[in-house]
């Protein structure tokens, strides 16, 4: 298995994965400078989330600033409905300047 190439923060960001008419919320779990992980609270549906699809995942922080990552799935899991869910792996692939700021105010 590869190796993080940054460290992770712990977290409890309640956040909306969105991409076309696709929309999903759960809590981010970790979060670092080139990826995060998050869950999905059970779901009526099955949802199958494929390796390589991109979604926008938007969040508040702790001071209510709004923030929205491009990120690409590198580690899906099958929802079935009634199951929980944990650990949906991205990749960031696009973050604003101020995002590495914001992860600092995390550290604190």
């Amino acid at each position: 298995m590869e190796k993080r190439h940054a460290k992770r923060i712990k977290s409890d960001l309640q956040c909306e994965l969105v991409s076309r008419s696709l929309r999903y919320t759960g809590s981010i779990e970790n979060i670092g400078e080139d990826g995060l992980s998050m869950t999905i609270p059970p779901t009526k549906t099955r949802v199958n989330i494929p390796v390589g699809m991109t979604f926008i995942v938007k969040f508040k922080g702790r001071s209510g600033d709004t923030h929205e990552l491009q990120c690409r799935i590198v580690r899906p899991h099958k929802i079935l409905p009634g199951k929980p869910v944990s650990d949906v792996g991205m990749e960031i692939i696009k973050r604003p300047p101020e995002y590495l700021e914001f992860l600092k105010t995390l550290k604190k």
